[in-house]
C-alpha cells in the first residue's frame, strides 16, 4: 500500500528540530538537507505539486521504502574490484540506502514506522560491524555506505525522538572506528598508481558528512581542503593549461597524465578524468563533489562559488554528450559509454534556481529523466532538491 503524506502542522519543538548551531558551529540537520528544505518538499507533496508528487510516489513504491524492510548486517565487509568477492558489499550499500530512504519517508509522511525502521537498520549495523572493510575496494565501499548512513542519521537524530542516546553513541562509535579508518586508507596512493577520481570524491563526501554528524570540526575542515584540491584534478578547464591538473600527491609525467585520463588528448571545459572510462563512474565522482558543495552551503560555506564555472561546465558537457547521442571522434575515440544515473539535480537547483544561471543541456537531460532514483551514494534527487530554490 502506498502511504500518502499526512497533513502536518508540527512546530519545531514538536519535531525536536535542532534549529541552532552546535558547539562546533554546525547546522543540524545539515548533511545535504536542512530542516527548511525537508519541510518545503513535505508541503509540496501535501499540495500534490510536481515534480515532487511523482518523485514521492516513485520512492514510496520502491523496495527501499518497504514498511517491513529488514536489514542484513555483516560483522566484516569484504569487497574486491567490482565487488568480487562480495561479502556483505551489496547488503551494506542497500541497507544504507534504505536507512536514508526510510528517513526521508518519515520526514515527508510523518508516519513513525519509517523513523523506527531507519533506527532499526542503523542499530543493526552498529551492533554487528566489528571488523571493518577489507580487500581492494574497502575504502570506496566504506565511503559509499558512510555517505548514506550519515544522511539518514542526521535526519533521525535531529528531527525525531525515536533514537535512544545510547544507540546514537554506538552508531557514532561505528562511524569513527569501522568507517573512517577504512575511508582514509583510500587517500594513500598505490605505488605508481592514482585512485580514480570518484574514489577520492566519495571519500571526501563521506568524511565531511561524518565530521558534521560527530561535530568534528577538524575532520570537516580537512575534507573541505581536500575538495578544493581534488575537484580541479577531476574536471578540466582551459585555464588549467594544455593538460589537466595533476592529482595531489600523485606526480605524473605528461604521458602518465594522459593515460590517467583514459588516453584522451583533446581537452575542453567540463571534461572529467573518468569521462572516457564511462559515464557511470564519472557520475559517481561528480555527484560526490556536488553533494559536498551543497552540504557546505547548508553549513554557510560557498564551495559552489569557488568552482562555479568548473562545476557548471561539467554538467553541461556531460548532459550535452547524452542529449546529442552521437559522440564526435575526438572525444573518447568516438565511444562514450554508460549513463549519468540520475544526478545533477542538486547543483542544477543551486546554479539555476538560486543563482539564475542558464544550463539548457542539463535542464533538458534532467526533465527527460524525472523522477530519478539515482545510484549507489546518490538517491532521490528529484524529490529532495529539484526546483526547491533557496
Amino acid at each position: 500500500m502506498i502511504r500518502r503524506p499526512i497533513t502536518l502542522s508540527f512546530t519545531a519543538l514538536a519535531w525536536g528540530i535542532a534549529l541552532n548551531a552546535s558547539a562546533e558551529g554546525f547546522v543540524h540537520p545539515g548533511i545535504l538537507l536542512d530542516a527548511k528544505r525537508l519541510d518545503f518538499v513535505r508541503n509540496a507533496i501535501q499540495e500534490q505539486r510536481s515534480p515532487w508528487k511523482e518523485a514521492y510516489l516513485a520512492m514510496m513504491t520502491d523496495p527501499l521504502a518497504a514498511v517491513d524492510y529488514q536489514p542484513s548486517p555483516w560483522p566484516a565487509v569484504e569487497c574486491g574490484p567490482f565487488s568480487k568477492p562480495d561479502k556483505g558489499c551489496k547488503e551494506e550499500v542497500r541497507d544504507a540506502q534504505a536507512a536514508y530512504t526510510q528517513a526521508l519517508a518519515w520526514s515527508y509522511s510523518g508516519e513513525d514506522r519509517y523513523a523506527e525502521n531507519a533506527v532499526a537498520i542503523m542499530n543493526a549495523w552498529a551492533a554487528t560491524l566489528q571488523q571493518g572493510h577489507t580487500n581492494s575496494n574497502a575504502p570506496l565501499q566504506a565511503a559509499w555506505s558512510a555517505q548514506l548512513w550519515t544522511r539518514a542519521a542526521e535526519i533521525i537524530r535531529h528531527r525525531s525522538q525515536k533514537w535512544a542516546q545510547a544507540d546514537v553513541e554506538r552508531f557514532s562509535h561505528m562511524l569513527r572506528t569501522q568507517y573512517l579508518p577504512d575511508i582514509q586508507r583510500g587517500e594513500a596512493q598505490r605505488i605508481g598508481v592514482c585512485h580514480y577520481g570518484n574514489w577520492q570524491a566519495s571519500g571526501i563526501e563521506a568524511q565531511i558528512n561524518i565530521g558534521i554528524f560527530l561535530d568534528d570540526r577538524a575532520l570537516y575542515d580537512k575534507a573541505v581542503a581536500q575538495w578544493r584540491k581534488r575537484l580541479p584534478a577531476f574536471v578540466y578547464q582551459e585555464a588549467d593549461g594544455p593538460l589537466p591538473v595533476v592529482p595531489p600527491d600523485c606526480a605524473k609525467t605528461d604521458e602518465q597524465l594522459i593515460a590517467y585520463w583514459e588516453g584522451q588528448k583533446t581537452f575542453v571545459d567540463g571534461h572529467a578524468q573518468e569521462t572516457c572510462r564511462d559515464l557511470e563512474h564519472t557520475a559517481y565522482g561528480l555527484a560526490a563533489f556536488i553533494n559536498v558543495a551543497e552540504t557546505a552551503y547548508v553549513q554557510g560555506l560557498d564551495l559552489y562559488g569557488a568552482e562555479s564555472k568548473r562545476l557548471r561546465d561539467s554538467m553541461e558537457f556531460h548532459a550535452r554528450a547524452k542529449n546529442e547521442g552521437a559522440t564526435p571522434p575526438w572525444l573518447c575515440g568516438g565511444k562514450l559509454v554508460g549513463d549519468l544515473n540520475g544526478t545533477f539535480e542538486v547543483a542544477y537547483n543551486h546554479y539555476v534556481n538560486r543563482q539564475r544561471f542558464k544550463l539548457p543541456d542539463t535542464q533538458r537531460w534532467l526533465i527527460q529523466r524525472r523522477p530519478a532514483k539515482g545510484y549507489f551514494h546518490y538517491l532521490w534527487e528529484t524529490l529532495t532538491h529539484a526546483d526547491t530554490g533557496a
